[in-house]
């Protein structure tokens, strides 16, 4: 054995021993390296167990700013057989670790040697190191992590994140996080989301994700982008911790803080955020808001003589009440003691918070019934109204309480408003309520009639029944006085009953004095129209009086008939099926078209007096009216003019082939005498 051979040798098996790592490669004639064939150790040693090192060759181990080292190498072992140098070469978590390659060239092949340098062997194991402290972190972390690769795959879950969201690791890996989405954020959160991840490298911000038992719930959640040394996107790590118990906390708090604690109810300071929000959207709609100060009468001596503990139920019992009276939009607060405040939103005028006080009062005359003690209590009610009384909260909550300690001086258990006319309207509105409710109970409401002339040959076809309220001193109180305030107060049902009852019962006379035809027709308002057992009602009043239900017209306004169409066409379709008309009173002033009429099973229009009126002198009643009647006409409805007074309009009605009309120029509304008595004038 020569002494070169002898020497190559001793170097391989020196290599053997003291080498980090060894390895065996093929070497072709142009002095390339071929895959790595035994290179168990050095897969080890860099981390890549498995295939990730054995079947690649060396130039792809060793960093790519060595390329130009490993060259250098290769052109010295090509020369001399040998060679030595530094490279680095790249481990399985990314680091660059710089070691001694020894390269020894035999037999067509190439042996190398590595030998890990001190200081690289020291941050390796410190590395190692980290990445062990790094698992325990990530495994014992209370909060979810999640890592993903450059595409949002999800690569890794701690335990934390299968706690919080219901995934178990296997269910998670290979998905993407949206897995977890709410669906209760919009396209603009997640691109601004993203956005930042491109920009900034991070965000981080509360979100809503949904469990997979399908629960949503709120987290905070940071995620924050992970690039190599060349900058190149690698990861994504999103780190987040469930904050449901941190919300129902806050909230908890906010709740104590604008609310009551004895009662549940709004306190002060949400009254006055409530009644400041309300003011901004009534002032741009034009509506009154309405305050009602409440104090509960001699609660003191309740509290005194019957103890503070029993006072306390007792304030929860009329907070309960109070509730339970008012609208669910409507904001029942306490102040404070027994002072209780009611917001009411969205009035037309006065007139519905004089009917809430007056249904506080009423509701106050059942007793509260407190461990064993039945408690009549009495309320004073103070009303402010905006924008009449003042245009802040706090001054509509002042003078509201200077409204309520009138009602006390008044002799408590009633209601005064802060506006001494509105007071005195007030008055009349609950005298004259009074009033009518005796009327009713009398039967000092009468329908009179006005005739229904038909245009082809002038006879009297029939009659429009109109209430008239008959005073016992003889005063006649028209019904644009008193039918608002039967339709505020419910009473329109029962003075509607009665009407069509008096006016079923007096056509039958009419028909027995010898006009077997006359028909009549009645008015339902939208209240009467909306009521349950309406066509019951109908019915019940046609078999008590007689009356063919063929001869009775029901007469609804436009705003009835479009309120709840399938509960209208339902009602009207009972009406047809008993045989009796349905008319459209006031036509052109409502929300309906003819071409929606179509669809309705009517039998007449009244085309509304307010065109009437205008004719023959104002070109758009004239266009309006033309066009009512001709379109009427092609869907086969009656047309009914009202409120014709003058010759002309009548001519010009005749001229269009209009059918019936009804007015002055015939004849005003009057009592059934002297109705019978028109009828005996006009016989053919």
């Amino acid at each position: 054995m020569d002494e070169t051979l002898q020497e190559h040798i001793h170097l391989r098996e020196a290599l053997i021993a003291l080498a980090d790592a060894h390895f065996t490669c093929s070497l072709d004639a142009d002095g390339n390296l071929g895959p790595i064939e035994d290179g168990a150790s050095l897969c080890r040693f860099l981390g890549r167990e498995g295939p990730h090192a054995e079947g690649v060759s060396l130039d792809q181990l060793v960093s790519e700013r060595d390329a130009g080292i490993l060259r250098g190498l290769l052109g010295r072992l090509a020369a001399d057989g040998q060679a030595r140098d530094t490279v680095h070469l790249v481990s399985r978590e990314g680091l660059h670790v710089a070691f001694t390659l020894v390269l020894l060239r035999e037999n067509g092949h190439v042996f190398g040697g590595l030998r890990r340098r001190d200081d690289d062997a020291t941050r390796m194991r410190a590395a190692e190191h980290e990445r062990l402290v790094a698992d325990e972190v990530y495994r014992n972390a209370i909060e979810g992590i999640t890592v993903t690769d450059s595409h949002a795959r999800i690569l890794f879950v701690n335990p934390a994140f299968s706690k919080i969201t219901g995934y178990t690791a296997e269910e998670a890996l290979g998905q993407t996080p949206s897995i977890l989405k709410s669906h209760l954020h919009d396209q603009a959160f997640y691109k601004a989301m993203w956005q930042a991840l491109v920009n900034d490298g991070q965000w981080e911000g509360e979100i809503w994700n949904r469990r997979k038992n399908g629960e949503v719930y709120p987290e905070w959640l940071s995620i924050s982008s992970v690039r190599d040394g060349q900058g190149k996107l690698q990861r994504y790590v999103a780190v987040f911790h469930d904050i449901t118990e941190i919300k129902a906390s806050q909230e908890k708090v906010r709740h104590q803080a604008h609310h009551d604690v004895l009662t549940g109810l709004p306190n002060r300071l949400l009254l006055k955020d409530r009644l400041a929000t309300s003011l901004t959207h009534m002032a741009r709609s034009g509506q009154k808001v309405a305050l009602l100060f409440m104090d509960v009468d001699n609660f003191k001596h309740i509290n005194d003589s019957l103890g503070h503990p029993l006072g306390d139920l007792l304030l929860q019992a009329v907070a309960a009440r109070l509730k339970d009276v008012m609208r669910d939009d409507d904001t029942v607060a306490r102040l404070g003691g027994d002072e209780f405040v009611i917001l009411v939103e969205a009035l037309e005028s006065e007139n519905l918070a004089i009917a809430t006080a007056m249904r506080l009062l009423e509701a106050f005359r059942v007793p509260f019934h407190i461990k064993g003690h039945a408690l009549t209590v009495t309320p004073s009610v103070g009303i402010a109204l905006y924008p009449d009384d003042g245009d802040d909260a706090e001054t509509l909550i002042k003078n509201a309480d200077m409204a309520m300690y009138r009602a006390k001086e008044k002799g408590r258990n009633t209601f005064q408003l802060y506006t001494p006319a509105l007071n005195e309207r007030a008055v009349r509105r609950m005298t004259m309520e009074g009033e009518l409710r005796k009327a009713l109970e009398r039967g000092d409401i009468q329908p009179w009639f006005q005739p229904r002339v038909g245009l082809r040959d002038g006879s009297v076809l029939g009659s429009e029944a109109l209430a008239r309220w008959i005073k016992p001193d003889g005063a006649i109180i028209p019904p644009g006085e008193f039918i608002p305030l039967a339709e505020e107060t419910g009473l329109i049902l029962q003075l509607g009953e009665q009407i069509l009852e008096q006016a079923c019962r007096q056509s039958r006379a009419f028909q027995d004095a010898g006009f077997p035809e006359q028909y009549v027709s009645v008015n339902l308002s939208p209240r009467q129209f909306r009521q349950k057992d309406l066509v019951g009602m109908v019915e019940r009043v046609l078999e008590h009086t007689g009356f063919d239900s063929r001869l009775l017209e029901l007469e609804i306004t436009e705003s009835s008939l479009v309120q709840d169409i399938d509960q209208t066409m339902a009602t009207l379709r009972r009406f047809r099926d008993m045989g009796l008309a349905v008319a459209i009173d006031d036509f052109g002033t409502g929300y309906s078209s003819l071409a929606y009429l179509k669809h309705f099973p009517l039998g007449a229009l009244k085309i509304d007096q307010s065109f009437i009126r205008g004719i023959p002198t104002d070109p758009s009643d004239i266009a309006i009216t033309t066009t009512i009647i001709s379109m009427a006409q092609s869907l086969n409805l009656k047309v009914i003019a009202e409120g014709v007074e003058t010759l002309q309009q009548l001519n010009f009605i005749l001229g269009l082939r209009c059918d019936e009309y009804q007015g002055y120029y015939f004849s005003k509304p009057v009592p059934p005498d002297a109705y019978l008595e028109l009828l005996r004038r006009h016989k053919r």
